[in-house]
């Protein structure tokens, strides 16, 4: 019997990289031809780098699109369940943001989680500002 896994979005924001959930993602591209309304250049993870790929995210609602400007997207993986954890609540309660929901261990080092829908929703126009 196959122990379950999580596929799991690997992506690059300046010099740090995080994983989301692959069903997270509509699909990932260039940034080129969106709309500078509908990007998000900088959000609770940072700031990119460069400003060519993007993983376009739909809201929870399902309603709207965004694209979550990234340096790169690595890869996707796939990784046992037992290796997705929710993040401790200590750690939650210090957090500016409420996109990140857990750490995924993956080569023996811990990544962030990020809830792609909610960082987007949390840098959209009608959001307040984030404080640290």
């Amino acid at each position: 019997m196959t122990e379950p896994s999580s596929e799991i979005l690997l992506f690059q924001v300046g010099a740090r990289v995080f994983a989301a959930v692959v069903h997270d993602a509509v699909r990932i591209g260039a940034v080129r031809d969106v709309s500078e309304d509908d990007l998000v250049l900088e959000s609770a993870l940072g700031a990119p780098f460069a400003r060519e790929r993007g993983i376009v995210v739909a809201s929870h609602e399902g309603a709207s699109e965004r694209t979550l400007v990234v340096d790169q997207v690595v890869g996707v993986r796939s990784v046992p369940e037992a290796d997705v954890q929710p993040l401790p609540a200590f750690a939650a309660a210090c957090l500016v943001s409420g996109a990140v929901t857990g750490l995924v261990m993956l080569d023996d080092a811990p990544l962030l989680l990020v809830d792609l829908p909610t960082l987007v929703r949390e840098r959209s126009p009608a959001a307040p500002e984030l404080t640290a």
